[in-house]
């Protein structure tokens, strides 16, 4: 099939979203579909075979859209939708793939071209509006609740990523056009050349004794940075020989956490690295003794979850359907949401070595049996076969 693929993002970026356009046309090109990719102008070029990226134009004085709803987003959504106009007149295509809020674009213009479309359906809209707060309960919520469903029903399929939301799409149609299509591992590069666990612990003055507690990802308030800082204090109370490395985030979230990591007296227990390459992942997942998720908002598996199982290192995570739709008390160490419950959790695995490992072994061998790339690729096809 020759597939138009609207993926309203950066592209290509070390984050959830597009890690996933990446996997998804990486299996519509090993499956022989051709692909026209359409993406925000930001981001790095990605060469992988039958497929052709499209940049929507660059906005002169328009700066990268960031993470979430913004007005940003909303002026590159409307170039993308100028683009794909052009490319449907020009161009044939045997279906639109459109991922997020671009299965707006799709349900309008499969009406007029005749191109049927599949909903990628990576986030609840709705709730993602609601949780940052961009728009509040209201008229112009309601409507795009409204867009939501009707994109919904009048697609030829829809692909979920968490059962969480299949549910929300079983809501508007049936189960036999639904797809539920998780995540997977990421598939990191190798480390540099003489990078290894031993190296970057020198280099971030970390001591043997110490144990580290890691964190990756973007700092975004519903990533649940400010419970995983309100716990450290609680930690290093009863457990003082461990530190925590947080990498990820832009300047402004960097310093506004370091900040408020000396305010709570924790300054020296705490490093921040900023955003690292993805090749430097295997050996900072080398380096930990457990890994952190400590997210409070959003109803979707984050897409990290797959990757840390897959290092056979231990999880703390929030008690949350975020999480708890993929991980259980036999790969992970959940906790409430709370200051004194979420270190109580930390506490518990840096204090005991054999439950770390065996959690850890036991979300390695889960992983591997149930999401792997065959498997994703399957269902990726079954869904083309479908439609």
């Amino acid at each position: 099939m020759k597939i138009l693929f609207l993926a309203p993002q950066p592209f290509f970026e070390i984050r959830g979203t597009p890690i996933n356009v990446r996997l998804v046309i990486t299996a519509l090109s090993d499956l022989g579909h051709t692909v026209d990719l359409v993406v925000y102008p930001h981001g790095k070029d990605e060469m992988i075979p039958n497929v052709k990226i499209e940049r929507v134009v660059k906005i002169p004085g328009l700066g990268k859209a960031p993470i979430g709803p913004s007005i940003s987003k909303i002026v590159y959504d409307t170039a993308m939708f100028a683009k794909v106009v052009r490319l449907l007149l020009f161009r044939r295509y045997d279906v639109i793939h459109a991922v997020e809020e671009s299965a707006f674009m799709a349900w309008v213009l499969s009406k007029f071209f005749r191109v049927p479309y599949v909903f990628d359906m990576d986030s609840h809209i709705t709730d993602q509006l609601r949780y940052s707060g961009f728009f509040n309960d209201g008229p112009l919520l309601r409507s795009v609740e409204w867009l939501e469903s009707a994109a919904l029903k009048s697609s030829r399929a829809v692909v979920t990523v968490c059962p969480y939301l299949t549910g929300v799409a079983g809501k508007y149609v049936g189960t036999d056009k639904i797809h539920q299509v998780e995540d997977i591992p990421i598939d990191l590069p190798p480390p540099p050349a003489g990078m290894t666990p031993a190296t970057l612990r020198a280099e971030l003055g970390i001591s043997d004794s110490e144990l580290v507690a890691l964190y990756t990802g973007n700092l975004e308030k519903y990533q649940g940075m400010d419970l995983l800082m309100e716990s450290i204090p609680e930690v290093i109370k009863s457990f003082p020989s461990v530190r925590f490395v947080i990498v990820g985030g832009d300047d402004r979230s960097v310093e506004a956490y370091r900040a408020m990591a000396k305010k709570l007296g924790v300054g020296e227990h705490t490093l921040f690295t900023g955003p690292r390459p993805m090749d430097h992942m295997p050996v900072f997942h080398g380096l930990a003794d457990i890994l952190l998720s400590p997210r409070v908002e959003g109803t979707n598996t984050p897409l990290k979850i797959y990757t840390y199982l897959d290092t056979g290192k231990p999880i703390v995570a929030t008690d949350l359907p975020t999480h708890t739709q993929l991980l259980n008390p036999n790969v992970a160490a959940l906790a409430r949401p709370e200051k004194m419950e979420y270190s109580s959790a930390i506490l518990l695995l840096l204090k005991n070595e054999n439950l770390r490992e065996k959690l850890g072994a036991t979300g390695k061998k889960m992983v591997a049996l149930n999401y792997n790339y065959e498997l994703f690729r399957n269902k990726i096809e079954k869904v083309y076969k479908n439609l």
